[in-house]
């Protein structure tokens, strides 16, 4: 297993460009853009005058090093540690498919891989849920009864066109929404059990879940916070 990750950025919509300009400027020549919702309530984006939550997911494979380099950059280049700002987190590689594959993903990048320790804790994990189109606020109201701050909403459809395949009864072709959750590791299990218990496979949210960890985050306090990683 090598000193791989995918370091993962999500940004308000409008701030995009100035992160594609980011990437150009540490000479990342292949990186990823998806369109994609946060999930905060209408009453809080009332709150904060806020008319919406569209965001952009942006993802680079790159080494755990220059990962933790580049979200050093982007505090101070483009304020990440601002609140609406935007968060990072890098999640690690278990493997990649030949060389080819990874020269495409870490194209123009100046990097040492190394082999990492298979023995090594996370502080953090990403939950990610996959749900029945049109539920995911009964999944994001159960994951905040749980401690839960926030997620970002990927749009999604399943893949076995054609066939009748299903999953507990669920259409594995439907619409779905992915929801993503950043979370410590010491929450992730209460979050997860509370979206099973509330709005699970059984329910018409029909969630489906996993966690993967996370070797890093920056731009979210709060949960570096709860981490102790940084004092309050």
């Amino acid at each position: 297993m090598y000193d791989l990750c995918l370091l993962n950025v999500i940004v308000p919509r409008d701030e995009s460009e100035q992160l594609n300009a980011f990437w150009e400027m540490h000479k990342i020549g292949a990186y990823t853009s998806l369109l994609c919702n946060g999930t905060a309530t209408k009453s809080l984006l009332d709150l904060m005058g806020l008319e919406n939550t569209e965001k952009t997911l942006s993802y680079v494979m790159t080494s755990n090093a220059n990962a933790k380099r580049l979200m050093q950059a982007m505090v101070s280049q483009l304020g990440l540690d601002m609140p609406g700002s935007g968060v990072a987190f890098s999640v690690p590689i278990g493997s990649v498919a030949g060389s080819s594959s990874l020269n495409f993903m870490t194209h123009n990048q100046d990097i040492i891989l190394e082999e990492v320790k298979k023995d090594m804790s996370y502080l953090y994990e990403l939950i990610i849920a996959i749900v029945n189109r049109g539920h995911v606020d009964d999944v994001m109201d159960a994951a905040r009864e749980a401690g839960a701050m926030g997620g970002t909403v990927l749009h999604a459809k399943g893949t076995n066109k054609g066939q009748e395949n299903q999953f507990f009864g669920m259409s594995i072709a439907d619409e779905k929404e992915m929801l993503l959750i950043l979370s410590t590791a010491e929450q992730r299990k209460t979050i997860m059990r509370s979206i099973m218990d509330k709005a699970g496979i059984h329910s018409p949210a029909h969630t489906v879940m996993f966690s993967l960890p996370v070797s890093s985050v920056a731009g979210l306090k709060s949960i570096m916070i709860a981490a102790g990683e940084i004092e309050e």
